[in-house]
């Protein structure tokens, strides 16, 4: 497509255009002086540019593939290149540009770069390895310092503040973790931020240290404010994928690159928008812009890529300009309300978001109401829209393990005593108080405080008996800020306790959200039909209707009610699902069906923990009539869906045809928890069950331990290496878990360590955080004794290192963990969750394929030659395994029909096309009617992908309309050609 420049701001001048790379370029970087601008390229060189005549100075070459990012050290004198050869290599570019060394100390491609501290002796490099690792230059052969290990998938930006010496690094899975680096050589871990929810492409820090912004696949730019540690705002405008961001110079503008082909700047006073710069469309992931150091000048990328643009901006004159475009900024609050089951909640929910009261009995799942809505005046110039959601959360005990899902970004919780006869009015309480607080950890350093208050709920039946003691106890134990009285049939303490969630919420604190007013008229017109009761609509069908309501068509309307539906879906108001091109306008139906399997597994006689997956999809389970859709075609569309979400969550294992659930097991084998071997037990605060299943299923999928065998509350796990090792739960009161570790003598102390450091690992992202105790268990290894802990803990702080054992007077070794090794060996911790992660997509993938199946959902056209079937058929199942769907004649096409026909009824849903050449070399597209359906994908402007299969000769031959397509090259298996295949047709690179 052709650059769009025709809608540029006068106070914006294009001084020069840089040619050179002969493909698509990365990222850039401004050398500290401003002088050079660096370039990085699929071309496999660096460049760098002379700004003083914006010539090319001189082309670095020495990667064998892509160039990903470019670094300057801080003195600039040495420019660092990362690549996907899984290099590093840093160049001496002060007087001559020689390599001054280079490393290839990464197991996966090297996606970025930062220096840190003031000198150029430090410099780090993440990479899809999931790891960052720490270099000191100043030697003559590079000479690893460190690796941090804290993430849990790829590692694709990093970003360093001169400022603050803090260092941020961004994933695929989109948390940002922080990292001190100002003093130790090595960064020492700080904390977690998450707001996004997709990769994370970019960062970059403003000048004052003081904010931090972010680009993700969710096609958002995040705002971070290091002195509040938390998310403030979220620019909702980009309708794709975001890939960069700058600060200007002077901090008062922020550059935003997509690949919807638009560079939009920011006032970072007021995040509005004063400019868009329209260039061509993009597909890269890491598309560069990057602001010069000292003065208003903005490098840019152009023609699909490969060229760079410089532009000047004038920036008071911006700072005056009205929006580019109508701006809406709007604030949402989250509150929750949550309690027993029959304790009143629906009824109250009702009356709070001013419904008329009904008569209800325990109801199912979640409702997701519209509390308030208002606008407030900001300043002169600016309005925000303020929501407050309320989210009514199924009581039953068998909802929880779902309802653990949605606690994220809770401003505002009602927690409703407990009015049963003869019970403790405070049952539920406890543990709703501890899964908020282990949420807050989860969410790290950008979790907000959370406003709690108590509600009795019907008082027109009678008072809760509890005691003014018990409540305050209560209340100061739970932190709770407010007690309530109420009743929803009479209309008692409502308005009180409506006022009190009005005040509680601190608008100051929840992050602010910059959108465009089509974006709101959109989330407008979708909220309406959620609360007009629609549920499973097609995409298409919902835009349709939009048009409709709109009576016009603005211009990129699909492309931005597609990001509307993304940003709702974020928010938990609608859901997506993975096939179909359906919009599940109800996603709290997900949750009834959910906790309703997990009440009929707990039902079930044998006591198993499982079901046969052909009774799920059946809908073969009790369910409230209420509840179920009448469609029993939607049905079952929303159980595979359903049963993707219990997968892809964790919460339930695939095993052969059979779903299981650790945490419902209630098969007992009093022989496990009194068995010899335990040696760990770890307390801990929380949501118990859903901790302790998703542990049972990570060490499952690990890919180094292995179940052996599942009881009530606990699970054995057979190691590579040999040896049985265990976990088992006990839950002495609500929200607080005991898991012992227990091992079989075949276990070795370094499978030992390995284990307990997973477990560990896991206790500290899903617990509430301060509350995770560990002891060591030492028992005498002839009379099985167990030694009391207060002995043992003495013993040790006066320096022994053994005890003798009081019954046979054996000496027993009180050494603990690595103290037990002779060396420590490295952590597993990644690897493992690499493979959890990996088994968690594969079976979630198998859902999502069975739904693509039934919807005729096809991603990619196979056009081949018959000499390749078998190849191809190969290359088809592996895309399968990914939840790709491909269309296959042999596959699709019923014998006796024409096949032409049929695929005319289907190419309009096919969203590519993959063009394999073989052997023969000779291609499908010579039969006429092939080629005109490849030219309709290519007119349509979906992507059409040569592939060129392992047993191809030399350079094929390929159609006019295919030669300027990227290849996808089976003779090479580095970079993973089916990653490659994979990227091309869903636009998502898979590391």
């Amino acid at each position: 497509m052709a650059d769009r420049n025709n809608s540029i701001s006068p106070h914006l001048k294009l001084l020069y255009t840089l040619k050179g790379h002969e493909q698509e370029i990365n990222r850039l970087a401004w050398s500290p002086d401003g002088r050079y601008l660096a370039s990085s390229s699929f071309d496999s060189t660096v460049r760098l540019w002379d700004m003083q005549t914006a010539t090319l100075q001189q082309t670095l070459t020495g990667h064998s593939g892509p160039v990903y990012s470019v670094a300057w050290s801080p003195d600039g004198r040495l420019l660092a290149s990362c690549s996907q050869d899984k290099r590093v290599m840093v160049w001496d570019v002060q007087d001559a540009y020689y390599l001054h060394w280079s490393v290839g100390k990464h197991d996966g491609n090297v996606c970025d770069l930062a220096w840190l501290l003031y000198s150029s002796a430090f410099l780090a490099s993440c990479s899809e390895d999931q790891t960052i690792q720490i270099w000191n230059t100043i030697f003559s052969y590079p000479k690893p310092l460190g690796i941090l290990r804290e993430h849990s998938s790829a590692v694709y930006c990093l970003a360093y503040s001169t400022t603050t010496g803090i260092l941020a690094s961004g994933s695929s899975h989109g948390p940002i973790r922080l990292w001190d680096a100002s003093q130790a050589q090595v960064p020492i871990r700080l904390g977690i931020w998450r707001g996004h929810s997709a990769a994370i492409y970019s960062m970059d820090w403003s000048p004052d240290g003081k904010l931090l912004a972010s680009a993700s696949e969710d096609r958002t730019v995040c705002l971070w404010e290091t002195g509040r540690e938390q998310q403030i705002q979220t620019i909702e405008w980009h309708t794709d994928v975001v890939t960069g961001v700058s600060f200007s110079h002077d901090g008062r503008l922020l550059a935003s690159r997509s690949r919807d082909g638009t560079v939009c700047l920011w006032r970072t006073d007021t995040w509005e928008n004063v400019a868009i710069i329209l260039t061509s469309v993009s597909n890269g992931m890491f598309a560069g812009i990057a602001f010069h150091p000292h003065a208003p000048l903005l490098a840019t990328l152009s023609e699909n890529d490969r060229t760079i643009c410089i532009w000047e901006a004038d920036i008071p004159p911006l700072l005056g300009l009205a929006p580019a475009r109508p701006t809406i900024h709007y604030a949402n609050a989250k509150v929750v309300l949550m309690g027993e089951s029959g304790v009143g909640k629906t009824a109250l929910g009702l009356v709070l978001t001013g419904q008329p009261f009904s008569e209800t009995t325990s109801t199912h799942g979640r409702y997701v109401r519209t509390f308030d809505e208002r606008s407030v005046v900001i300043d002169n110039r600016r309005k925000e829209q303020r929501e407050i959601y309320l989210w009514d959360l199924a009581g039953q005990t068998g909802y929880r393990l779902i309802h653990q899902l949605h606690l994220n970004e809770v401003a505002v919780a009602l927690i409703v005593l407990s009015d049963k006869e003869g019970g403790d009015p405070l049952a539920g309480v406890t543990h709703w108080a501890r899964s908020l607080r282990a949420m807050q950890s989860v969410q790290g350093n950008a979790a907000m405080p959370i406003k709690k208050l108590l509600v009795e709920a019907r008082i027109d039946r009678g008072h809760v008996r509890i005691s003014r003691q018990q409540l305050d106890e209560a209340m100061q134990k739970f932190s709770i800020d407010g007690y309530y009285q109420t009743s929803a049939k009479e209309g008692r303490g409502i308005a009180e306790l409506a006022e009190a969630i009005r005040q509680a919420i601190d608008w100051s604190l929840l992050p602010k959200a910059t959108s465009t007013e089509l974006f709101q008229r959109i989330k407008d017109f979708l909220v309406r039909l959620k609360e007009a009761g629609y549920q499973l609509q097609s995409a298409s069908n919902l835009y349709r209707l939009l048009l409709g309501e709109l009576g016009e068509q603005p211009q990129d309307l699909r492309a931005q009610f597609d990001t509307c539906l993304g940003l709702l879906e974020a928010q938990g108001l609608l859901r997506r699902l993975s096939f179909g091109e359906l919009v599940l306008l109800q996603p709290e139906l997900l949750d009834a069906y959910a906790s309703a399997l997990v009440n009929a597994v707990r039902a079930d006689p044998e006591e198993l923990g499982s079901i046969g997956e052909a009774t799920v999809l059946a809908g073969n389970f009790a369910l409230p009539p209420e509840v179920r859709l009448a469609d029993r075609g939607d049905e079952r569309l929303l159980l595979l869906a359903m049963v993707e979400d219990l997968l892809r969550y964790e919460i339930a294992l695939r095993e052969g045809d059979y779903l299981v659930f650790p945490s419902e097991v209630m098969r007992r084998d009093v022989r496990t928890l009194d068995a010899p071997g335990k040696t760990i037990i770890f307390t801990f605060e929380g949501p118990v069950l859903n901790i302790y299943a998703t542990l049972a299923v990570r060490l499952s999928h690990s890919g180094i331990f292995h179940k052996q065998a599942l009881r009530q509350n606990a699970v054995e796990f057979i190691a590579d290496v040999g040896g049985c090792c265990g976990i088992a739960l006990r839950m002495p009161e609500e929200g607080r878990g005991e898991l012992t570790l227990f091992f079989d003598a075949a276990a070795s102390e370094e499978t030992r360590y390995h284990f307990e450091e997973y477990v560990r690992a896991h206790l500290e992202r899903y617990a509430a955080s301060g509350t995770i105790a560990r002891q060591r268990i030492f028992v005498c290894p002839q009379c099985q004794l167990p030694f009391d802990n207060e002995r043992v803990v003495r013993r040790r702080t006066m320096g022994h290192r053994s005890m003798q054992c009081s019954l046979c007077e054996v000496e027993v070794s009180l050494l603990d963990r690595e103290e037990r090794l002779a060396r420590t060996p490295d952590s597993l911790v990644p690897q493992m969750d690499r493979a959890a992660n990996e088994r968690a997509d594969y079976e979630a993938a198998k859902s999502v394929l069975q739904g693509k199946t039934e919807t005729n959902d096809f991603d990619v056209f196979l056009c081949y030659n018959q000499e390749d079937r078998a190849t191809v058929k190969e290359v088809g199942e592996k895309l399968k395994e990914q939840g790709i769907l491909p269309w296959l004649d042999e596959w699709e096409l019923r014998p006796g029909l024409p096949w032409q026909r049929l695929l005319e009824q289907q190419i309009g849903r096919i969203k590519s096309a993959a063009v394999f050449i073989g052997k023969c070399g000779t291609g499908p597209w010579q039969q006429m009617e092939l080629y005109a359906f490849l030219r309709e994908f290519a007119r349509r402007g979906c992507p059409v992908i040569p592939v060129i299969l392992a047993d191809a000769p030399g350079t094929p031959q390929l159609p006019i309309f295919l030669q300027e397509m990227t290849w996808v090259d089976f003779r090479k298996q580095d970079p993973d050609p089916v990653t490659r295949l994979i990227w091309g047709i869903t636009g998502k690179k898979l590391f």
